[in-house]
């Protein structure tokens, strides 16, 4: 028999059965426990992904003796809520954004990708770092005026006020910004050679949001081929098994992009659909 059994929200246990089984019940990042055990340092991570993430495709898919591919391939993303996890966007460093530290210190250039960004964070004083925005920015980026209202971030009217409301360095966040300013003006970044430079941030009401790395999106997952045939250990098809998605692996390699992973369920997820209807028997 092909299938899935389950149980509904009273706990009832059911079954469905099926000529064939699509599998695209995402990825893991929300088992902390299955992140721990594919990859030892993310112990203790917030996470950016709904609850339902817990990797229960991958599980199912194993015991009937599915492969994997990638599996501690985990990626994470730099600017995430410490406290709740929730994102902030990537179009803020984009907008012109910069990061500091607990001492104040810019520490990397913004605009690297998401994983080196990460790991240059977690290099620093309680793994915490802070997103710095005026209120230029704010009247321009939606998502940052939002995160304001929200009461993400900390406002000074200065960048002396500022310091004291979020507990750093004053003179050394001014000079930072002072250094920052003139890159901007000169359109060369001497520290980090960020090569975007778009806001002076010269001018307050600025604004401070604490930011730590979160698990974003796990990469690895079921093997499939490219017809999106859920492979077992020995390269075999699995009869009337199929799989699109983040539960798959083998897609994205190391550092995966946001356009990729759309690319990957929409792709996949409509071959996924042709293969299992034309194999029906």
């Amino acid at each position: 028999m092909v299938g899935v059994k389950a149980t509904d929200k009273n706990m009832n246990p059911f079954t469905v059965t099926a000529k064939s089984v699509i599998l695209a019940t995402g990825g893991f990042g929300a088992n902390a426990e299955m992140v721990i055990e594919y990859n030892e340092n993310l112990e203790g991570f917030s996470t950016t992904n709904h609850a339902g993430a817990t990797g229960s495709g991958i599980v199912m898919a194993e015991e009937v003796g599915a492969d994997l591919v990638d599996i501690d391939q985990i990626q994470i993303h730099p600017t995430t809520d410490p406290e709740t996890g929730y994102l902030f966007t990537e179009g803020l460093r984009g907008d012109g954004a910069i990061l500091i530290n607990k001492e104040g210190k810019r520490f990397t250039n913004e605009l690297l990708t998401r994983d080196v960004v990460s790991k240059n964070i977690l290099a620093q004083t309680d793994k915490v770092a802070y997103l710095v925005v005026n209120q230029e920015m704010a009247d321009e980026n939606a998502s940052l005026a939002g995160y304001i209202e929200d009461g993400y971030a900390t406002k000074g009217e200065t960048i002396e006020s500022l310091g004291s409301e979020s507990g750093i360095d004053s003179s050394t966040l001014a000079t930072t910004l002072k250094n920052y300013t003139k890159y901007v003006k000169n359109k060369k970044d001497e520290e980090f050679d960020r090569v975007h430079l778009t806001q002076t941030l010269e001018e307050g009401p600025y604004y401070i949001i604490p930011v730590t790395p979160g698990i974003h999106h796990t990469m690895g997952g079921l093997k499939i081929d490219t017809q999106t045939h859920v492979l077992d250990k020995k390269g075999n098809t699995i009869k009337g098994l199929y799989a699109a998605g983040e539960v798959t692996g083998g897609v994205h390699g190391g550092n995966r992009i946001g356009g990729n992973a759309v690319a990957d369920i929409i792709v996949f997820g409509r071959i996924a659909g042709e293969t299992s209807a034309s194999e029906i028997e």
